[in-house]
């Protein structure tokens, strides 16, 4: 299949399935979208190119794609930060104020636990109707294109990018200006899903058995969390050689207590605890854990 590739320069891929639709996403598409796997680098994408524009990012993005976390999972996944910038800044033998740069902002929680660490911190996004957190006029916040905002080179310390490089058309793009914008030993900190972990397995097993074979398991760009590129290990490190960024640490991992996003009286929670939490530790065990984080510098 010859089609749009962003990561290499190979066009033969691997046709995986359709991406699944929701309300919102099938009043924006007017084409057929397939979602593939480069042959020669592995990266997953969708073809043809999503080229919706700014408005429609938006709708897609609104601010209930975050309002669904319950207390207990909010004050996990801020132990689960702490711990990111705490590694990232370990790794800096700078003396001086660190300045960090969030891309993807969101809600301005990575702003807040900089602030609290009275570094400079500046963030940035394509929306700003879920900056509900990152009020401070200490904080720099800028509603923009990543790739179109300019920056002064060797400016930051810390680039953070979780659960980003997913969502945009380029992140080979997104790396190369990262470490541009990077200081001589700084991190950029990246957190992305593993397309080829074991639930995407069990899920593409499960979607035959329920007619739905024709449905891709692996990245999901027109249903939540809106998901247009995926990676697994080998895509990873291609782009990491193609960006000439070095890896510091790099961990597969799982979101194992995800299902305390429910309530026990929701089947959801059960179906979590007893079917998917053991799929995660098996998976952890193989190697074939659900999610990356890597920290990276540019040596």
């Amino acid at each position: 299949m010859k089609s749009f590739w962003p990561l290499c320069n190979n066009s033969e891929s691997q046709k995986i399935g359709r991406g699944k639709t929701n309300s919102i996403s099938n009043k924006l598409i007017d084409k057929e979208y397939e979602v593939v796997k480069c042959k020669n680098c592995q990266f997953y994408y969708v073809t043809p190119k999503i080229s919706f524009n700014d408005e429609q990012w938006a709708e897609l993005y609104n601010s209930e794609y975050f309002n669904n976390q319950s207390d207990l999972l909010i004050k996990k996944r801020a132990h689960e930060l702490t711990k990111r910038l705490n590694k990232a800044s370990s790794f800096i033998s700078s003396s001086k104020k660190l300045k960090m740069l969030d891309i993807g902002a969101g809600e301005g929680n990575v702003l807040i636990e900089g602030l609290k660490r009275d570094w400079d911190v500046t963030g940035i996004d394509i929306v700003d109707n879920r900056l509900t957190l990152a009020k401070d006029p200490k904080i720099s916040f800028m509603k923009a294109r990543f790739l179109e905002q300019d920056f002064s080179e060797d400016t930051f310390d810390i680039i953070y990018l979780d659960s980003v490089l997913e969502h945009v058309l380029y992140p080979k793009e997104y790396l190369l200006k990262a470490r541009k914008l990077l200081k001589k030993g700084g991190i950029i900190y990246i957190g992305v899903p593993n397309e080829d972990c074991l639930f995407n397995d069990i899920r593409k097993i499960i979607f035959y058995f329920i007619g739905r074979k024709k449905i891709s398991t692996k990245i999901k760009p027109f249903d939540s969390p809106y998901h247009v590129v995926g990676f697994n290990i080998n895509s990873l490190k291609f782009m990491f050689n193609k960006t000439n960024l070095h890896i510091k640490y790099l961990r597969n991992f799982g979101r194992k207590f995800d299902f305390l996003n429910s309530s026990p009286t929701n089947k959801a929670f059960w179906i979590s605890l007893i079917f998917l939490l053991p799929i995660e530790f098996i998976g952890k065990w193989i190697g074939r854990d659900i999610y990356f984080e890597v920290y990276l510098t540019k040596e």
